[in-house]
């Protein structure tokens, strides 16, 4: 089964930007990395259905979070943080209005908020001063795999499993760029920060493209 255009070019592009974020390319770098999440646009589609407008709305604050962090410094950061956390409650509202209860959801939010209580304590330290919007964001994200989770239910929603998959990446991206900046750095972040990150966006664009209308 051939790969849609739009995602092969996301592959290209996010090759691109992650080669040129671990050799400092700033020229090359500044441009493919917003570009890259902006086309997670065209794997959506024509948004039919309010998930799929909700994800879009996830998108274009992730393409706002992009730029921001391509510029170091506190100011950019925080920028960068809250518009990726608006992303996150986007997401959210798009996973809920196709949620159904399970009781796998309970386990999820047992194992995300555990998760992101350790991933908490291990950066505590090196976030003094910005320990309120550390915990904001690791809740928010935390509902947001747990409502992702909740996609997969009763197996109504058949793009479930997309979506569930590319928010854990998408979870495992953020925490890994806690981890690199306020612990300690990461051998090659870019594969994780970056890598992972445009891998669970991609599962989440196809969960909406595929929702049934």
């Amino acid at each position: 089964m051939l790969l849609p255009l739009p995602v092969v070019a996301i592959v290209v592009l996010g090759a691109l930007a992650i080669l040129s974020a671990e050799r400092r390319i700033a020229w090359l770098h500044i441009p493919t990395k917003p570009l890259a999440t902006l086309l997670l646009l065209a794997v959506v589609g024509w948004p039919r259905t309010r998930f799929a407008w909700w994800v879009d709305a996830g998108i274009a604050l992730s393409v706002a979070g992009d730029v921001a962090l391509i510029w170091s410094g506190q100011r950019s950061f925080l920028i960068g943080l809250a518009a990726f956390l608006l992303a996150h409650l986007a997401y959210v509202m798009a996973f809920a209005g196709v949620a159904a209860w399970s009781p796998h959801v309970a386990l999820v939010a047992v194992v995300a908020l555990a998760v992101t209580a350790l991933v908490l304590r291990a950066i505590w330290p090196g976030a003094a001063g910005m320990h309120a919007p550390t915990v904001a964001y690791g809740l928010v994200i935390s509902a947001m795999v747990i409502a992702a989770s909740a996609t997969v239910g009763d197996g109504s929603f058949a793009p479930g499993p997309l979506a569930f998959g590319g928010a854990v990446l998408f979870y495992a991206s953020d925490a890994s760029l806690a981890l690199n900046r306020f612990r300690r750095p990461i051998p090659h972040i870019a594969f994780w920060t970056l890598g992972v990150y445009w891998l669970g966006q991609i599962g989440i664009a196809l969960s909406a493209h595929a929702a049934p209308r």
